[in-house]
Formats: C-alpha cells, sequence, structure tokens
C-alpha cells in the first residue's frame, strides 16, 4: 500500500516531468489552475434545478485533468477568468465546487470501506480453504475435492491480494486528491 509520503513524492515527480512539458504556475506555495469562463453556464449543468445545483461535467473535468499532474504539496488555487460574475455567483461556484468534490470523496471512502470488506472476507476464505486442504490431505479425501478446495482457496488470496495491492492505492490516491480539491481556493481575475 502506498503510505501519504510516497504518493506525495510520486506526485512531485509527475508534476516536475508535466512542468517541463506545460505551464504550470506556483505562487507563493500554491499550486494556481487556471480557467477561463464565459459566463455562469460554463460552470453550472444544464440539468440543475433551481432547488439542486450541480457542476457540468466539462468543468470538473477540466479542473480534474489539470490537478492530475500537480504535487499534492501544494494547496490548489482555481484562477477563474471572468469579468461578468457578481458576488452572488461566485458564492454559487464556490459551494458548487466544494460539495462537488466533498460529495466525490465520501462516494469514494466509501467504496474503499467494501473493498476492506471485500479483501477481509477473501483473505478468511483463503486461510480456511488452505485449512481444509492441508487437513484433507491427512484424510485420504478424494482427489477431485482437494482440488476443488485448492482453487478456491487460490483464487480467494489471489482476490484478497488484488483488491488490496491494486484498486485500494488507486482509491487512496483519489480520496486524497479529492479532499484537496474539496479546498481548492477560487479566485476571480478579469482579464
Amino acid at each position: 500500500m502506498a503510505s501519504p509520503e510516497k504518493l506525495k513524492k510520486y506526485q512531485k515527480q509527475k508534476f516536475e516531468n508535466y512542468k517541463k512539458i506545460n505551464n504550470l504556475r506556483i505562487n507563493d506555495n500554491e499550486a494556481y489552475i487556471e480557467l477561463k469562463v464565459k459566463d455562469l453556464n460554463c460552470i453550472v449543468s444544464e440539468y440543475s434545478t433551481k432547488d439542486r445545483i450541480t457542476l457540468k461535467k466539462e468543468f470538473y473535468d477540466a479542473i480534474e485533468q489539470k490537478v492530475a499532474y500537480m504535487p499534492l504539496d501544494y494547496p490548489f488555487v482555481l484562477e477563474v477568468h471572468n469579468k461578468t460574475f457578481t458576488a452572488e455567483e461566485k458564492i454559487i461556484v464556490r459551494k458548487l465546487i466544494k460539495n462537488h468534490f466533498n460529495l466525490i470523496t465520501i462516494s469514494k471512502e466509501m467504496e474503499l470501506k467494501a473493498i476492506k470488506r471485500k479483501s477481509t472476507f477473501f483473505l478468511i476464505c483463503g486461510i480456511i480453504g488452505f485449512i481444509l486442504l492441508f487437513l484433507s490431505y491427512n484424510f485420504k479425501i478424494m482427489s477431485i475435492l482437494n482440488e476443488i478446495i485448492s482453487f478456491i482457496a487460490s483464487f480467494s488470496i489471489w482476490e484478497f491480494a488484488e483488491l488490496l495491492i491494486f484498486e485500494q492505492d488507486n482509491l487512496k490516491e483519489q480520496i486524497i486528491l479529492n479532499k484537496q480539491l474539496s479546498k481548492i481556493r477560487v479566485v476571480y481575475n478579469k482579464d
């Protein structure tokens, strides 16, 4: 499993490579993400209702794409280039971004708990399977039954390792990133 320190080191290395190709800004120990937005319709989904306003997929995808290469050492700042936003619209945008990434974080944390439950179940099945396999050799049970028990035990241990090693680390990275995105500072630039 990747620790947060290893993840930060990996992200920083990815950032240095990406920085060579693209112009990324870091000011006052903050990583800046710049987006040019015509109006609020570029941010708010057309499927939003008056009571339930949501972000447009293209908008949060653009944020996630730019942040994917930034190290987690820096807090993120979203610089929105727009001349026409009112004070009320600016507040709406800040809340929408915070709520969107908080919701994703909660969803990913629930997925992580489910993966931990599944991996524990597979580990227990694998251990029980190998114990039964060991005991079956002492009692000279049919070889077909031994093969079935061996397959189930091996499959369970394999699934345990796959869930723990591959899926859990990916989810942890997404959780850390979305937590940081939910705390993003939004500034407006009128150019």
